[in-house]
């Protein structure tokens, strides 16, 4: 009794204060990460490409691990084959891509790159000619100023194009982080599953689960259908090359099937950049040329865009096409661009969520013909047990 009073008048603090002195200290510690990451944001982007890898690449290391590898040995034969491959493209592809992108970005900067001064003498022609019709003061201020907004656009792209390529070395420690994030991958989803209450744990770690393998597949399609709209780009633009006698077209292929992940942006990029280059160094009919490769271009950006993109996307996490065409079109209203690319992926986990949460009002429905083969086949088994 006397050492129970003894401990009580030995604290200072009542469990109102201890709780208040928790989250003082609590967002003491918070401001001081957030603190932290802002002084030291110029290297987390490197830190986030490696465990995007990572999370792109832990399906395969799980598979080799299931048959019997290591952690260890597993993640070195991904990591060898990624290796194989990336020293292939470096090999092959790089040298003559980074070529044709340095003398197009440096062709068309002004104030004497060669691709810049043949636009600028065609735009001049074409301002010329529409001078000529004696236009109203107004228009013509307008076409002032929607040329002047055109260049300082151009520039600043083909400047941060330049700054880009000059920071790709630092990419090299990309793989090397992505390597040591697998390493840790499985041990951290287990403590994040610890940080949910016992209650909602089983719950949590299975739409924890369920989502993370849905965006996998979605990212990892998106990237599939990337790489499919570059190479259909190339070839487009390879038979304008033999026809016409343009240039560019690997580099602007690449830059078609790289923007593709951005929508609207990277078909507007695409096409402007490959009418340019068709414009200013067509050997023949360069107006042709251009319109040609602009047509081109807008017509494989939308057949993907709607045909082969909400089927193939909404295949990888169990989306209806039209499902998917109503997502993107409503985080593009609220949102922009980054709501068309976040739609997807935020409609899959919303359908998860409902299916776990709720699985009598959105389970999965069977339709008539496959009830009727289900019905056939239990008949028929139960014909055979009699």
């Amino acid at each position: 009794m006397g050492n129970e009073r003894k401990s009580e008048a030995a604290s200072p603090w009542t469990p109102e204060q201890v709780r208040w002195l928790r989250r003082l200290i609590l967002s003491v510690a918070l401001l001081l990460v957030a603190l932290f990451l802002w002084r030291i944001r110029s290297i987390l982007p490197l830190f986030f490409l490696g465990f995007f890898l990572a999370y792109l690449l832990d399906p395969l290391v799980d598979r080799l691990q299931g048959r019997g590898l290591s952690r260890t040995a597993a993640t070195g034969v991904v990591f060898a084959l990624f290796a194989l491959l990336a020293l292939s493209v470096l090999v092959l592809v790089l040298p003559p891509l980074i070529g044709q992108a340095t003398e197009l970005v440096q062709g068309c900067l002004p104030p004497k790159g060669r691709y810049y001064l043949l636009a600028q003498e065609g735009l001049n022609a074409i301002e010329h000619r529409l001078l000529k019709g004696d236009l109203p003061p107004f228009v013509e201020q307008s076409l002032q100023q929607v040329g002047e907004q055109l260049g300082k656009w151009l520039l600043s792209s083909f400047q941060g194009i330049l700054s880009s390529l000059s920071g790709l070395l630092s990419l090299i420690l990309v793989p090397l982080i992505a390597f040591y994030a697998l390493q840790i991958y499985d041990p951290l989803r287990e403590r994040v599953r610890w940080w949910v209450p016992p209650e909602y744990r089983e719950v949590g770690a299975t739409l924890l689960r369920d989502i993370s393998a849905l965006v996998g597949r979605y990212v990892r399609g998106y990237l599939a259908l990337c790489l499919v709209v570059g190479i259909a780009d190339i070839a487009f633009l390879t038979i304008c090359q033999q026809l016409f006698g343009m240039q560019f077209a690997l580099a602007i292929g690449a830059l078609g099937g790289a923007s593709y992940a951005i929508p609207y942006f990277g078909a507007i990029v695409t096409t402007l950049t490959g009418a340019l280059a068709a414009y200013t160094t067509a050997q023949h009919h360069p107006f042709l040329c251009a319109l040609v490769v602009a047509v081109g271009l807008i017509a494989i950006n939308q057949v993907f865009d709607w045909l082969i993109m909400p089927k193939v996307v909404g295949q990888r996490v169990g989306l209806h096409p039209l499902t998917v065409l109503f997502a993107v079109t409503a985080g593009g209203t609220m949102m922009g661009i980054l709501g068309m690319v976040l739609a997807v992926p935020v409609a899959g986990a919303i359908k998860i969520v409902l299916q776990t949460l709720l699985p009598d009002h959105f389970s999965p429905v069977v339709n008539r013909g496959e009830a009727a083969k289900m019905t056939a086949t239990l008949s028929d088994k139960g014909g055979e047990q009699g």
